[in-house]
């Protein structure tokens, strides 16, 4: 498989440490694509901010520019790699084009569980500040599960242990050695 691994899903589903260990297995490269944003936004800016930062700081649409920027580049390089994207990341259509012809899974959990790890560090910056967060919540979920789904080759459920799901995820693509 020459093309890049990248998982997709909604925030706090299991898309990084899955993306760990699969690289492992692999052997590849692995890449997160929000450490990837900071990283751009410190050489651009001058300035290391976390992406909720970023958010908070320049907007949504500035945020969403950088994030598609780092996807452009990290997908041009040569070597296969494993990649974790954001969870609103393939919501894009500029990024759904630039994702075609690479294998997409989508890592899905409980939502209830999603919800409360979301919720962890406060209402996150890509919620509005005046509106309820559990119905904000509800709202992204049924907008992006479909798309998770549409885009995917496969979704698989984190509901057990990481290596459990990364058999899985190799089974299905036909990669287990």
């Amino acid at each position: 498989m020459s093309s890049h691994l990248v998982l997709i899903g909604f925030k706090h589903a299991g898309k990084s440490i899955l993306g760990e260990s699969l690289s492992t297995r692999l052997k590849r490269p692995f890449v997160d694509l929000d450490a990837e944003i900071v990283r751009l936004h410190a050489k651009q800016c001058g300035q290391e901010e976390s992406c909720r930062e970023i958010l908070h700081k320049h907007g949504e649409a500035f945020f969403r520019g950088l994030e598609s920027e780092a996807l452009t580049e990290i997908l041009a390089g040569e070597v296969p790699l494993v990649l974790a994207l954001g969870g609103g990341t393939p919501l894009m259509e500029h990024n759904q084009v630039l994702l075609q012809g690479h294998e997409l899974v989508h890592v899905a959990a409980p939502r209830s569980i999603v919800f409360e790890r979301i919720m962890i560090n406060g209402k996150p910056a890509f919620f509005s500040q005046e509106e309820d967060a559990f119905d904000q919540f509800q709202k992204l979920w049924t907008e992006r599960i479909p798309v998770f789904d549409r885009l995917a080759k496969i979704t698989v459920k984190n509901e057990g242990s990481i290596d459990s799901l990364t058999e899985e995820v190799l089974t299905h693509l036909n990669l287990t050695q």
